[in-house]
């Protein structure tokens, strides 16, 4: 079987789990990656899936909608943008569970692997929320995330489960990021800019770490974050089966946004969702019910 003209391996898709990568890539680390649309009228390598421009650069991305070329996905039908994805923001993986117990790694060394293509998995260190700064007049700059290095991805579970996220940096800053996790994707097809802060609770016009719709965005509501997320602490949340969920990552506190861009390895496992104590309780109870109108037919009869 091919997916955007690669062969998948045996790892790349499983009864259980599997992952798409964009094929979008940047000369500069310090530049946006992800872009799902380029004004570039290019060629698609048959054998890697790999889109690329006629001059052999890619010379921005399209900020205004759908009316960019499509850049190729692989671990996709076709090399189509995952789950329908018609947004505007800029996406860098997406991950689909599909059956209880699902677990799996997204990366660049995934992607390679997977379908010979290394994806562009990066985030800056402080792209979540950076450490803020001084001007160089000595005023100080409030800690803010930029958009510039978040990267973004979207997990979808066919089965109701808790989803549990965690992250390690393969590069130049240590292992802190922060996480948010919104519910649905973005739906906005008009203009998007990747400039600009988006985190800042401390800003002179404050943008809340819980707020809806970052970027310009629409068709995303706030579900949970963390700010303190690496190898051994995770960020869990229920992925009700179906619903599509947005991933929004990067450096936490650990730098400002721009400063040592670096890969990282995410690891996503899942867990069944605990039946609370108190539908225990109600079986317990009609059990018994069940069992004393049984006792109670037998001695009637009797």
């Amino acid at each position: 079987m091919a997916v955007a003209g690669v062969a998948l391996s045996a790892g790349a898709t499983t009864a259980s789990a599997h992952v798409m990568y964009n094929t979008f890539t940047t000369t500069s680390a310090s530049s946006t990656d992800g872009w799902t649309r380029v004004n570039d009228i290019g060629s698609t390598n048959s054998t890697t899936g790999v889109y690329t421009p006629p001059d052999g650069i890619f010379t921005g991305p399209e900020s205004k909608g759908n009316s960019g070329n499509l850049v190729p996905w692989v671990g996709t039908a076709g090399g189509a943008l995952p789950f329908g994805y018609a947004g505007s923001s800029h996406l860098n993986w997406a991950a689909h569970l599909h059956s209880a117990g699902s677990s799996l790694t997204v990366s660049a060394a995934d992607a390679l692997a997977d379908y010979g293509v290394a994806a562009e998995i990066d985030t800056g260190a402080g792209a979540w929320l950076d450490a803020g700064g001084v001007s160089s007049t000595g005023a100080p700059i409030a800690p803010t995330g930029w958009r510039h290095q978040t990267d973004i991805g979207l997990i979808k579970s066919d089965v109701t489960q808790k989803v549990t996220i965690n992250l390690s940096t393969l590069g130049s800053f240590n292992n802190n990021f922060g996480v948010t996790v919104f519910t649905g994707m973005d739906t906005n097809t008009g203009n998007y800019s990747h400039h600009g802060s988006w985190n800042c609770p401390t800003c002179a016009t404050p943008k809340p770490l819980t707020a809806s719709n970052p970027f310009g965005t629409s068709g995303l509501a706030y579900l949970t974050h963390d700010e303190s997320v690496d190898a051994l602490n995770g960020l869990t949340f229920t992925a009700v089966a179906g619903q599509i969920y947005s991933i929004y990552l990067g450096g936490n506190g650990v730098g400002r946004w721009s400063q040592n861009v670096a890969g990282y390895s995410m690891d996503i496992t899942t867990s069944a969702v605990p039946v609370p104590g108190a539908v225990w309780l109600f079986g317990s109870a009609m059990a018994g019910l069940i069992g004393f109108g049984g006792r109670r037919k037998a001695a009637v009869a009797a």
